[in-house]
């Protein structure tokens, strides 16, 4: 990444993470989608920063990615299961949802190519509901499951993943833990196994 570049994404970082954006500097988001809200953000940005054309719509598309992730979010709030980017190669945000009503994919103008939207049905719990139940049985978690290295919800497969440390002891205790966890959230528990740490981190 070059100078210019970071630097147009440090104002996109300032514009959309909720901090009080530079107001000496523009802002990354165009007026709209359309080609010419666009090439007038690509210009403004290019005459401030003297970027290059390619990193300016760069920096110009990840911003309004951004902002069709917030969009999305919040217009499908109530049957979100997840949500994720998908840029390689083009730019891809995947929404994955509740229930058997399809949703039809969608196209948006873009900086650097078109952004698509691509829908997923079938999802049994919302991403939300996934979360609150998975900090529910958090401590007994920790409790149980030896060795346990981290834990998170893949929101691509609707799973928890629990990444355990390698040993005869750990998988014979985690087998049992899993099938009790699976029946106590309602949704999968994938284990990714870990090597030992005196394998990780030799003397």
């Amino acid at each position: 990444m070059t100078l210019m570049s970071a630097l147009l994404l440090s104002t996109l970082l300032q514009s959309g993470a909720g901090l009080m954006p530079d107001p000496d500097r523009p802002s990354p988001f165009p007026a709209s989608d359309s080609e010419a809200d666009i090439s007038a953000k690509v210009a403004e940005l290019r005459a401030f920063f003297g970027s290059s054309e390619q990193d300016t719509r760069n920096t110009v598309a990840t911003a309004q990615q951004r902002a069709l992730i917030e969009r999305l979010e919040a217009r499908h709030a109530a049957r979100l299961a997840g949500i994720w980017v998908d840029n390689d190669p083009g730019w891809h945000v995947v929404v994955r949802l509740t229930g058997d009503e399809p949703v039809a994919d969608e196209v948006h103008g873009g900086a650097d190519g078109p952004q698509y939207v691509h829908f997923r049905t079938g999802a049994a719990l919302t991403e939300a509901e996934m979360q609150r139940r998975m900090r529910a049985q958090h401590p007994w978690i920790r409790s149980q499951v030896p060795h346990l290295d981290a834990l998170a919800l893949d929101v691509r497969t609707g799973e928890l993943v629990l990444d355990v440390e390698e040993g005869h002891e750990a998988r014979a205790t985690v087998t049992t833990v899993r099938d009790h966890l699976e029946a106590q959230l309602g949704f999968p528990v994938r284990v990714r196994w870990q090597p030992a740490s005196s394998q990780r981190y030799p003397p």
